[in-house]
């Protein structure tokens, strides 16, 4: 009899530990999930800021050079959030917010992460 309940223990114990593995897998996935979109989201909003201020000296218009800046960040896989351009005699400065999902999330906790940037004239 104590040969099957030791048996017994050695099955819940590997059990115990595949749960406890895929867990901290999941866990480990998401917060990997969590840092690469972070560095997505930056790297997008550098480059959408740098795309709307050398629009913005290029066009009259405000709402083509978010628009270019749109485009530049659905490219590097984000979405505009914000673009705001400001102008001040020759010098022309660009600020915008991109958004970047999450793959991997769970219930309460953000599923995408955003970041600003801001970007003068390239000139």
């Amino acid at each position: 009899m104590t040969k099957r309940s030791q048996a017994g223990n050695i099955s819940m114990a590997t059990v115990v530990f595949t749960l406890a593995a895929t867990v901290a897998l999941l866990i480990g996935s998401m917060v990997v999930s969590y840092v690469m979109a972070t560095h997505r989201a930056r790297a997008a909003a550098d480059l959408t800021a740098l795309t709307a201020a050398t629009s913005a000296t290029r066009m009259l218009d405000e709402g083509q050079s978010c628009q270019e800046a749109s485009r530049i960040a659905q490219d590097n896989g984000a979405q505009l959030t914000g673009c705001e351009i400001v102008r001040a005699g020759d010098e022309v400065a660009a600020k915008v917010e991109v958004s970047v999902g999450l793959h991997w999330t769970l219930p309460g906790l953000p599923d995408q992460v955003s970041s600003v940037s801001f970007a003068g004239n390239p000139s």
